[in-house]
């Protein structure tokens, strides 16, 4: 027996079809145009991805840039790191991976360094010492040299189907930015109430700043059109913040997607969690509030 099925609501953004015991689901994506005011809207982008499927597919050539960059941020990730690299070199895509190291002081480095002898688009770049989050995003994604920029960020566990879908509708030409979010369907276990209400608080004055309809303030799995990173460019800082991004983003009117993940984010504590939200605040403050 099969049987198809549209969720209401938050749910809306999955397709189920389960045919003998199985299911699939089908990532639908809620959609953010540029410019202030626009209104989210959801659906299916699947008759838009099979060009994207062959520019993914396609075999190794000899040209000089990528199809993906794929940024991985890192910062004593021994525990993770080497599950995340093989994951990501499985990836049937013309590829570099480039591991931007904060000065880790275990054995992170070298675990990554094993992994390059063998795998030459693997990238290690490092800093001397910690500098913090928005320096190593800036140093990553000035190294990356892909069509398509993902960048995972605060992410210990991905699976290829969230890169995947992360990317089609960029190749598709349907956006210029896609962002993953846990909160989507449903928030995260690992979150309390008070988490939950901080973020939904800080995601709306975000959202009314910009005119975007975000879920959340903070994306452990994006991925960026080369033009549209080169088009804020000029105007973005070394200290480099996803809501930094996100405004500049929006006063270009480049288009931004959202879609659900299925990969697990990375447990922070509530002390991490607050101070994040704090940075955010400030961010917003240093930006504008703009209602």
């Amino acid at each position: 027996m099969e049987r198809s099925e549209s969720k209401a609501s938050a749910k809306n953004f999955t397709h189920i079809h389960e045919t003998d015991g199985t299911t699939e689901i089908k990532p639908y994506y809620r959609i953010h145009p540029g410019g202030s005011g626009s209104n989210a809207t959801d659906q299916p982008l699947e008759a838009a991805f099979s060009h994207a499927d062959a520019l993914l597919r396609h075999e190794r050539q000899t040209y000089t840039q990528p199809m993906l960059s794929l940024v991985v941020p890192t910062y004593n990730a021994q525990k993770w790191i080497s599950a995340l690299l093989e994951t990501l070199l499985v990836l049937q895509a013309e590829k570099e991976i480039l591991i931007v190291d904060d000065g880790s002081t275990d054995a992170t480095l070298s675990m990554v360094q094993s992994f390059r002898k063998t795998h030459p688009e693997i990238t290690l770049l490092q800093h001397d010492a910690h500098r913090g989050h928005s320096a190593t995003l800036h140093t990553g994604l000035a190294a990356s040299f892909g069509k398509v920029v993902v960048v995972l960020d605060g992410i210990t566990e991905v699976k290829t189907k969230d890169v995947v879908m992360l990317v089609k509708p960029i190749l598709a030409g349907c956006c210029d930015v896609v962002y993953g979010s846990h909160h989507i369907l449903s928030s995260p276990e690992q979150e309390t109430q008070w988490m939950r209400v901080t973020n939904r608080f800080l995601t709306g004055i975000l959202n009314l700043s910009t005119g975007q309809h975000l879920s959340h303030t903070g994306s452990p799995l994006k991925a960026f059109r080369r033009t549209a990173l080169d088009a804020i460019s000029s105007s973005t800082s070394r200290r480099t913040t996803e809501i930094e991004m996100i405004f500049r983003l929006s006063e270009k009117g480049r288009r931004i997607y959202e879609m659900p993940l299925v990969s697990s984010g990375a447990n922070h504590s509530a002390v991490k969690f607050l101070r994040r939200q704090i940075v955010i605040m400030l961010e917003l403050l240093r930006h504008g509030l703009r209602f």
